[in-house]
């Protein structure tokens, strides 16, 4: 519906008939009436794009289920939460704020998905490194509340399953007691006992590949064995050197008694019998047995002496040498060097054995020696991993112990939190459905609205009569002012929903 202004005043501002002068501006009765002529075009826009709305909230927002879990916060050494900001050094808002931070910071969100892995915080198999996004997810889907005045904080995590939620939120509230631990007491107790487990860890497998390399070379004790093995060689040296110069010696030895032999006879005259010998024996024997009886003068014994020292004297002339009966036998002084030469061929052959016995132990153990050689820089380097890694076991170790024995100093500034409601799966869930709805109730309407308004003011304004001029300049131009018609002014299906009088300026 459109107001004429008075006939009588001035052409200011004055809507005219449809197509047949300038228009002016358009007020709610004019919008209200554009709106109903186009009510069925409208409601179709409505329709379609609040099905769409439907559709996509039904089939997109899907149910999320909010776990939450509480810490308080206690202060000084007494475990009661009126202490907390009664300290001189912080306020109870600086102590919660640094909870807060230290609770949602990236370095605890970290641990936590160190521990359960990406996979469980998005909710489906990943591949590759998806550590960023579930990041990302964690970050968005954590969230701090605290009331004023209050020790208590307040953590919730949203998943899409109801275990997801709290078993996300509880990695996150493990890893935050973990890590304040660390940061309060420089290095926490709990990470030095997992580094101590890495260090036996890291000396066991050092000594694993140690013992692996001395099985597969088949050597039990490396040092022992290669100074075993050094000592043999030096050992075997100085036999074969000894063995050689006897077996040497044997030889020269055999070689100079063979050449004497050269020159002894191999048998010779033992001994020549003839009669004066014999007679001069019964002689001798006779004036034994008469100096039994008689004296030593007596004609007897005279007559005797004479014949004894004529058989003498005739032995002594040499009549009788080469008379009688000989006999010939072995030499006895071949003999003994033939049995001289006899040992000593035998003891040089007896060294020529050990020689080559003892040749052959020393190339063994050279060969032996040569390859203790070749594998000792790769012991060495193994045995100083397994020392480097016991050493480091030792330090760990140290530092294990001197944080327990700090820890009982400072309990009451690390361990000042207490879980007071573990997260649990929550039983009901959160839907974004319903206010999908309204988000499309209210969008489908206002874009159904704006597009009838613009295809009514098209349809009625411009295709019926063409663009309303505006005004060329400052100076409005009179022209004649025709009565008002409602026939003229409205067109035929845009109903008058209230007639407004005339009036006068």
């Amino acid at each position: 519906m459109t107001r004429d202004q008075d006939n009588a005043g001035p052409n200011e501002g004055r809507v005219t008939g449809l197509g047949s002068g300038t228009r002016g501006d358009l007020d709610l009765f004019d919008v209200i009436a554009l709106a109903w002529s186009e009510k069925g075009f409208i409601a179709l826009i409505f329709a379609v794009l609040f099905a769409i709305g439907v559709a996509f909230s039904l089939t997109m927002l899907k149910p999320s289920y909010e776990a939450h879990s509480s810490l308080m916060i206690l202060q000084d050494d007494n475990p009661t939460p009126a202490t907390a900001g009664s300290g001189d050094a912080f306020t109870l808002a600086q102590v919660m704020q640094s909870e807060s931070q230290l609770l949602s910071s990236a370095t605890v969100l970290r641990r936590a998905l160190a521990e359960i892995g990406p996979d469980v915080v998005l909710g489906e198999a990943v591949t590759g490194d998806a550590a960023t996004s579930a990041l990302k997810t964690m970050s968005n889907s954590f969230s701090l509340s605290r009331e004023p005045n209050s020790t208590a904080i307040n953590a919730s995590y949203t998943a899409g399953t109801a275990e997801r939620s709290a078993l996300v939120l509880n990695a996150i509230i493990d890893a935050y007691l973990d890590y304040r631990e660390e940061v309060l007491i420089e290095t926490g107790v709990l990470g030095l006992s997992v580094r101590r487990e890495q260090a036996n860890a890291a000396v066991e497998a050092a000594q694993a590949a140690r013992d692996r390399f001395l099985l597969d070379h088949d050597l039990s004790n490396f040092e022992i064995e290669q100074q075993t093995t050094d000592a043999l060689v030096g050992n075997l040296t100085d036999r074969v050197n000894t063995s050689s110069a006897n077996h040497d010696s044997a030889r020269a030895g055999a070689e100079a008694i063979r050449e004497r032999l050269r020159s002894v006879p191999e048998s010779i005259e033992l001994y020549v019998e003839n009669g004066v010998d014999a007679v001069l024996l019964d002689r001798q024997s006779e004036r034994a047995r008469l100096l039994a009886r008689y004296q030593a003068g007596a004609p007897a014994v005279v007559a005797l002496d004479r014949e004894i020292a004529a058989i003498e004297t005739f032995l002594a002339s040499g009549a009788s040498d080469g008379r009688g009966q000989s006999r010939t036998g072995p030499n006895p002084v071949r003999q003994s060097l033939e049995t001289d030469l006899a040992t000593r061929e035998a003891n040089a052959r007896a060294e020529a054995s050990m020689l080559a016995a003892l040749e052959q132990q020393l190339r063994v153990n050279r060969d032996e020696a040569a390859r203790l050689r070749r594998l000792e820089p790769e012991f060495t380097r193994l045995e100083q991993n397994v020392v480097a890694a016991e050493e480091a076991a030792a330090i760990v170790a140290g530092q294990e112990a001197t944080a327990s024995a700090r820890r009982s100093s400072t309990l009451g500034g690390a361990d000042a939190v207490r879980l007071i409601d573990r997260a649990m799966p929550p039983l009901q869930a959160k839907s974004m459905k319903k206010l999908g709805f309204i988000a499309s109730f209210v969008l489908a309407g206002g874009v159904a609205l704006f597009s009838g308004l613009m295809r009514g003011y098209w349809r009625v304004y411009i295709a019926a009569g063409g663009v309303p001029a505006t005004i060329a300049s400052a100076e409005p131009v009179p022209e004649p002012v025709a009565a008002w018609n409602p026939a003229n002014d409205l067109p035929a299906d845009i109903p008058i929903l209230a007639r407004v009088a005339e009036r006068t300026a």
